[in-house]
């Protein structure tokens, strides 16, 4: 085959992969009988959305067990997390942020009556506030639920009386601990996140909304060839919580039939859980999400 030729398919090889117009992804591995499936889930897209893709529907029916990220069992309810959580105040956040940050920062929490949010952590309050803009921002005609996706998932699955497992400990305490140990860089990039959406809730700037409907049209951009820990915004803590994911689904998939719902970012780049279950010897392809 002449290199030019050989060179293009790689590359439509590689965009095929990279957008492959679906949420669901099967797992196998030649010689065994068990097949699994990884599902990209939108948190807080309405999660009535999930009840529309009937083969994604089918695959969780058919499993012997339902992996979530953090099953409802053991989720820390929100004041127990602000308070575990409070160890930033006013003054630490102000000596992070530009002063233009600051101006924007303190017009966002007190517009939204929410001071308690000086006592979170750059890595929790990013978390916090883009679920806000995505959730209780966003217009969203005819939006039926507020419930997660993920956690309707879970009550699903076990409507269906499947075993709901957790991939991770208790969220609460894992995002004190990783948000301990961020770097004063980690800290002044998710400050910069925080700032950015609370800037679009204040401007009224619906624009980044447009994701939610993407990701229901199944447009989304997996990005398998790239090495995260070589763009601008890393993000440790996904490919921390992807390093221990892996461990506990490479012998889950071996033995049992898993259907694994995770944030859909999990699935992204070479550190993501398709790249690393295809390292480790498994066959993972996408298939009709409906």
């Amino acid at each position: 085959m002449k290199p030019l030729i050989a060179l293009l398919l790689l590359c439509t090889g590689l965009r095929a992969q990279n957008t492959p117009g679906t949420l669901l992804w099967e797992v196998s591995r030649q010689g065994s009988p068990f097949k699994s499936y990884l599902f990209g889930t939108f948190h807080e897209v309405e999660p009535a959305f999930f009840a529309t893709l009937n083969n994604t529907m089918d695959k969780l029916k058919s499993a012997d067990v339902v992996y979530v990220e953090e099953s409802s069992g053991q989720a820390t309810p929100s004041p127990a997390l602000f308070s575990k959580l409070g160890t930033w105040n006013h003054a630490r956040w102000d000596s992070l942020l530009a002063p233009e940050q600051q101006v924007i920062f303190r017009e966002f929490i007190g517009k939204a009556e929410r001071p308690d949010f000086y006592k979170l952590p750059p890595l929790v309050l990013n978390r916090t506030v883009s679920g806000m803009y995505f959730l209780e921002f966003c217009p969203a005609a005819g939006r039926q639920s507020y419930e997660l996706m993920d956690t309707y998932i879970e009550r699903l699955a076990r409507q269906h009386r499947k075993p709901v497992s957790s991939l991770d400990r208790n969220q609460g305490d894992l995002l004190q601990q990783a948000a301990a140990t961020r770097s004063a860089t980690q800290d002044s990039m998710y400050a910069g996140f925080c700032v950015n959406f609370m800037q679009k809730m204040l401007q009224d700037d619906t624009k980044d909304c447009a994701l939610l409907d993407k990701y229901k049209r199944f447009e989304v951009d997996y990005q398998l060839n790239t090495d995260l820990t070589q763009t601008e915004n890393s993000s440790p803590l996904l490919i921390e919580r992807n390093n221990q994911w892996i461990a506990t689904l490479e012998i889950a998939m071996n033995t049992r039939n898993c259907f694994v719902a995770i944030g859909l970012r999990h699935l992204f780049y070479k550190q993501g859980l398709i790249e690393q279950l295809r390292f480790r010897g498994f066959l993972v392809t996408p298939i009709a999400a409906s």
